[in-house]
């Protein structure tokens, strides 16, 4: 069964969803980076190749348990905050690099729209 997280859902919902698979692994993230639109509804896809890991980005609240590998994907959704780098971290120990498990949600200003 999956999870879901819903954080401010605001004016967002009429924009589509940014949807990114990301993938936990003894010690890493992929992709390390994720980037956003601030503003935008995102939704992350979150599943393991491994063991139980935890995603966490504390600045945003979000802190949910990814089940180890054939677990069903866990889904987080909220609307993408004020631009800046929100440090991602592994919030369940892993094995001996757990310190280093670390990504990064990269919030950037919207495109400017001419019209």
């Amino acid at each position: 069964m999956a999870a879901a997280v819903l954080l401010s859902p605001g004016a967002a919902i009429h924009r589509p969803v940014h949807e990114v698979q990301v993938v936990a692994s003894k010690f890493l993230f992929e992709p390390a980076a994720i980037e956003v639109t601030a503003g935008e509804p995102v939704r992350l896809v979150l599943r393991s190749k491994d063991t139980v890991h935890g995603f966490s980005i504390p600045r945003l609240k979000i802190d949910v348990r990814i089940p180890k590998s054939g677990g069903d994907p866990i889904i987080v959704e909220f609307v993408a905050p004020l631009p800046g780098r929100f440090d991602v971290a592994c919030s369940e120990f892993c094995g001996t690099g757990h310190g280093h498990m670390k990504a990064a949600l990269i919030s950037v200003r919207p495109l400017q729209d001419n019209n």
